[in-house]
Parts: structure tokens; sequence; C-alpha cells
């Protein structure tokens, strides 16, 4: 019987569904940094534990209720636990992201020093953990002038910087290109330009891109062309030394929308090949990237193996289960076997892989059911990641 890489290679070109042939990703060593913001209940040290996993090198995380304006310090069994975890664990890198309540460019007095002080808070907490950057949005300007706006996250910006220089903080700030709702700043590369000249040259002053903020701003990454058009705009006026971390979130709005909605990579308006180039750009292969997509606790996994699947040079697919009964296990065998197939497959799509690959598996459709996840099901249904499938033929039980 021909191996499965003998038998795709034998099928014609021109043939719509042609097999997937490519390693695991996890049977692969990635240089890059990948992973997914982190689920923290229960203790901060689990952020990284359940990061491992589902395959994390990266997280990020939140250290502290991202809807509260303080919070109390950190105890000193949670600090030690979380360093402990992060050596169990081996997770290269950890990045934090700031409460959503903190506007470091508020036109009011009160509120402009209230989120001085929670995101100099971040910056402790970051520190006793060693994490090396926290993630900000730039602040709104609530219709109050945007140079305006943009001077007081200067100033604000310096204040803390130079507070926690005189304490000799390593943990720094990184900027997070924004979707351009409402009247948030950082959604033109020129207005975070503007910020860090303001600011001026500073070891501890980041960057942290979001492929879906900067998409829905305007900035198109889906063909070769636009993609080097965006970064030669992103190198032009904030410069590619000044990134730290990178967000892949994919897009459920259109470009130019500036509506802050993610998709799982690949399913949205940026679309698969953008991912690809990002995740295998050369300039870029020293930069973490964070997912931030929906469903995290059932999709962050997928969403991460697409990622390294891309990295690896390999198409997207996704991958099922199949296991067949009756007198099919004499040549397929007894055991579920998981393969890969293409977005999109039907279970018709499988059916003819299966016939392609195995003669005596001929009119599978005419002769079998077919359950997906225990339920039987129609052959139009579309398979999704992680379905498992079972071919029944007649007199084997089903």
């Amino acid at each position: 019987m021909k191996s499965e890489s003998e038998n795709a290679a034998s099928e014609e070109p021109a043939h719509e569904l042609q097999s997937i042939d490519f390693p695991s990703p996890d049977s692969i060593e990635h240089s890059r940094l990948m992973g997914a913001h982190m689920p923290t209940a229960g203790g901060l040290k689990l952020s990284l534990i359940s990061g491992k996993k589902i395959g994390c090198t990266a997280i990020q995380l939140f250290t502290g209720s991202p809807r509260q304006w303080s919070h109390p310090p950190l105890k000193e069994s949670d600090i030690r636990a979380f360093h402990e975890a992060r050596a169990e664990t081996g997770i290269e890198f950890t990045v934090a992201h700031d409460s959503y309540l903190i506007n470091l460019a508020a036109p009011a007095a009160d509120v402009l020093e209230r989120s001085r002080d929670a995101f100099r808070g971040e910056l402790d907490r970051a520190e006793v953990l060693a994490i090396p950057w926290v993630v900000t949005h730039m602040g709104a300007h609530l219709d109050q002038g945007e140079d305006e706006a943009i001077q007081r996250l200067i100033d604000s910006l310096k204040l803390i910087l130079e507070e926690t220089d005189t304490l000799g903080y390593s943990s720094g700030v990184a900027l997070e290109t924004t979707a351009g709702q409402g009247t948030g700043l950082g959604w033109r590369f020129e207005q975070i330009g503007r910020v860090l000249d303001g600011v001026g040259p500073h070891p501890r002053l980041g960057v942290c891109l979001d492929t879906c903020h900067i998409f829905v701003a305007g900035y198109d990454i889906r063909d070769e062309a636009s993609y080097a058009a965006t970064w030669a705009e992103f190198d032009k006026h904030i410069g590619i030394d000044k990134l730290k971390v990178i967000h892949a979130n994919d897009a459920k709005k259109t470009l130019g929308s500036r509506v802050d909605r993610h998709e799982h990579i690949g399913e949205g308006e940026i679309g698969r090949d953008a991912f690809a180039r990002l995740v295998t750009d050369p300039k870029l292969l020293h930069i973490p990237i964070i997912l931030e997509t929906p469903d995290s606790e059932t999709m962050h996994e997928v969403n991460l193996q697409r990622l390294k699947r891309l990295a690896s040079g390999g198409a997207m697919g996704v991958q099922i289960s199949v296991q067949c009964f009756g007198h099919y296990t004499d040549v397929y065998g007894s055991d579920a076997r998981e393969i890969r197939i293409q977005s999109g497959w039907t279970l018709t799509d499988l059916v003819k892989k299966l016939e392609s690959e195995y003669a005596s598996m001929s009119d599978l459709a005419a002769r079998c059911r077919f359950a997906v996840n225990e339920e039987y099901s129609k052959l139009d249904t579309i398979l999704q990641e992680g379905d498992v499938v079972a071919v029944i033929p007649p007199m084997s039980g089903g």
C-alpha cells in the first residue's frame, strides 16, 4: 500500500482536492516566539501553565483587573509562583497589557492623574514579575484637540519613565497601534512617531503593532506590494527598531473601517497570505507574536497552530481525526488517524480523498454513513478543526 505522501505526489496537479502534506508544527523548531493572551483566573502563574499546554513560547497577561483603577501590591507568594512557573514551562517571553481605563492623554486633570498613577502601578507589577514590556493604548483626546492630547501623552510618558528610571526599572512601555475608533490616538503611524520624537530616545519606550488595528485603520497588508508599503511607512514614521511586540489578529471589518473587531487567523478580511508573510518575514523574526483572537478557550490553540504551520512554510489547513469501522479497518486500521485537509472541505471532499488513496474504499458515499463528533452528518457538512469523523459501513453496528 502506498504511503500518504506517495499517493499525494501521484495525483494530477490540476486536482482541486489535492492532499496537503507537510510536517506537524510541533515537530519543527521555531526561532519565532509565538503565543497568546492567557487568562490569570486562579493566579498569575496559570497564564504560563495554560500557555505551555497549548504550545506557547510567549504569552501576554493582565497583571491586574483590566477594569479597575487600583490594585493591591502583589503578594510575595504570587510573585515567587510566577517566577517558578516561568522556569518550569520554559516560556521565553512575557508581556503585560494595561487596564482599559487608563488614558494617559486625558483632558480632565483628575482622570489624567489617576491614569498616571494606575500606569505606574502597571510598571511596578511588571518590574517585580520581570516582564519586559507593558502594552498600552495611546489614550483618547475626547474631542478636546488631538495636538493637545499628544502633548499630554508625551508629558505622561516622560514623567513615568523618569520616575522609574531613578528606581532602576527594566520594564518598559510599548505603545500599541490602534484601530481609530472614536477619538483614540495611535491609529496613524505619524501620531506614534510624534510621541516617540516628543519623549526622545529611550530604551524603555517601544511599540506594539496589532495587525487587525492597522488594517482597519487603513494600512493594507494583504498582498506583497501593500505589505511592503505598509512596513515602509512604519519604518519611516516609527522605525522597525522600535517594534517590540506584534499582536496577530485577523479582522472582522473591512480595510479602513476603523472598527476594532478581531477574527481568527485566515478567516477575516486580512486573510491567510498576510500572516504567512508576517511570520516568515526575515526582518521580524526576532519580534514575539501574541494572539488576541476570539473564543480564547477553544481557539487560541487552533490559531497558534495555524501561525506555526505558516511559519513552517506549510498551508494552514484543518486537522481532523478519521476512524473507520467494519471491514475497512483491514486497509485503514482500527485506530483513529489525524490527517490534514484544506479549509472549507466537506465530508464529500474527505470521501474523495479516501477513495483516491485507498482503492478498496471506492463508493464510500453510497455504501457508508458518516458521523462527525458522534452525530450522523450529511455529506455537505463542512469539517472544522478538531472534528472526529467516523466512517461506518453496513453491518458494523451503525
